[in-house]
C-alpha cells in the first residue's frame, strides 16, 4: 500500500513540475522582451537577404510573384545564387524595395521572422554616382541594433545593333535577334556574370537607324515584332501595352504596342523576365518585320545572336545594405 501510495504521489509531484515548466517561459516573457538582442536579429536578417536567394525559385523565382500572389512568396533573399553571397540581383532588388506589392507585415514574416512584432528600417546606400538609394520601413528611433553589409549588384544585360548588322538577301526584311537560353545558362560561367533571360530583362537596342534607310529622308514602316519559341509562334498580347511584359520604345517615343509604327532614328525594346513561357532549354526568336508592300526602304535584315559576345554585361555595382531593428 506504501508502493502504491508512493507512486501516486510521485507521478502527482512529475505532473505539477511539468505544468510549472510549461508555465514558465510565459510568466517571464516581459523580462524576456527589454532583453532582445536587436543587433542578432539586424545580423540574421541580413545574412537572409544578402546569402541567399529567397523561394520559391523554382519554376518561377519569387521576385516574379505580383501583388496577387505575394502571399505565395516564403522568402525574399536578394542574392544572384546560394553560391553569390553579397552579389544581389537587380530585380530582386527592384522587388523588395516595392513597398505597393508587399506590407510591412510581409517583410516581418518573410525576412525578418520572429513572433515578436519588431520594427524596422533597411536601406541599400549605392556607392557610385547617379544611383538612387533604397529604403523602407520606419524611422530609426534613438536606439536599434544594426549592421551593415557591403555589396554588390548585378544588372541586367544588353545588345546593341548598329549600322554594321546589314544582310541584302532576299526580299524580306526580318531582324531576328536569337536567344538560346541553354548557352546562355552555361554553368561554366560564374553566376554573377551569367546572363539569365529567365529572371532578367532582356533588352534589344537598335540605334542610328537612318543609316540603315534606303532613303534618309524617308521612315521605315516596322510592321509588327514577335516572340517565337523556335519556330513556333508564342501567344502574346502584341496589341496591348502592358509594363508588367515590356517596354517598347521608337524614336524615343515609348509605351507603344509590338503592332505597326513607322521608325527613321532608334528602337528600344525591353522584355522582363517571366514574360513568356520560357525554360532553360528554349530558343527565343524576337521578330522584326520590316518587310514594306511596296518598294523596301530599309536594308536591316538577318540575325543576330544575343550571345556573350554581342551582349553587354555592365559591371558591378557597389552598394551598402543596412538593417536597422527595434
Amino acid at each position: 500500500m506504501t508502493s502504491i501510495d508512493f507512486l501516486a504521489g510521485f507521478t502527482i509531484f512529475i505532473l505539477g513540475l511539468i505544468v510549472v515548466a510549461a508555465m514558465v517561459p510565459g510568466l517571464l516573457i516581459g523580462i524576456q522582451s527589454s532583453e532582445i538582442d536587436y543587433d542578432a536579429v539586424a545580423y540574421r536578417t541580413a545574412v537572409i537577404l544578402v546569402e541567399d536567394p529567397g523561394w520559391p525559385l523554382y519554376p518561377q523565382s519569387w521576385e516574379l510573384y505580383g501583388s496577387s500572389h505575394a502571399h505565395e512568396v516564403v522568402r525574399m533573399g536578394l542574392a544572384v545564387s546560394k553560391d553569390t553571397p553579397n552579389i544581389l540581383l537587380s530585380t530582386k532588388v527592384d522587388r523588395f524595395f516595392n513597398e505597393t506589392i508587399f506590407s510591412p507585415e510581409d517583410y516581418r514574416e518573410k525576412v525578418i521572422f520572429g513572433d515578436y512584432p519588431y520594427s524596422y528600417n533597411i536601406t541599400l546606400n549605392y556607392l557610385s554616382l547617379g544611383e538612387q538609394n533604397r529604403s523602407i520601413g520606419d524611422p530609426r528611433p534613438d536606439g536599434y541594433g544594426y549592421i551593415r553589409r557591403v555589396v554588390l549588384i548585378k544588372e541586367p544585360s544588353w545588345t546593341e545593333i548598329n549600322e554594321t548588322h546589314v544582310d541584302d538577301a532576299g526580299d524580306l526584311r526580318l531582324l531576328k535577334v536569337r536567344l538560346n537560353f541553354s548557352e546562355l545558362l552555361d554553368l561554366s560561367m560564374k553566376p554573377a556574370y551569367r546572363i539569365d533571360p529567365r529572371i532578367e530583362p532582356v533588352t534589344i537596342t537598335i540605334t542610328d537607324f537612318n543609316k540603315y534607310l534606303i532613303d534618309a529622308s524617308e521612315p521605315a514602316t516596322l510592321k509588327d515584332v514577335r516572340f517565337y519559341r523556335g519556330d513556333t509562334l508564342i501567344p502574346f498580347g502584341y496589341n496591348q501595352v502592358d509594363p508588367e511584359k515590356y517596354q517598347f520604345t521608337i524614336d524615343d517615343e515609348s509605351n507603344l504596342t509590338l503592332e505597326t509604327h513607322e521608325v527613321s532614328q532608334n528602337i528600344s525594346l525591353i522584355l522582363q523576365p517571366g514574360a513568356l513561357p520560357l525554360d532553360e532549354n528554349s530558343i527565343l526568336n524576337v521578330v522584326f518585320n520590316f518587310t514594306e508592300e511596296g518598294a523596301q526602304k530599309t536594308k536591316i535584315n538577318g540575325t543576330h545572336i544575343y550571345d556573350y559576345g554581342n551582349a553587354t554585361r555592365p559591371d558591378l555595382v557597389p552598394a551598402v545594405l543596412e538593417v536597422a531593428i527595434w
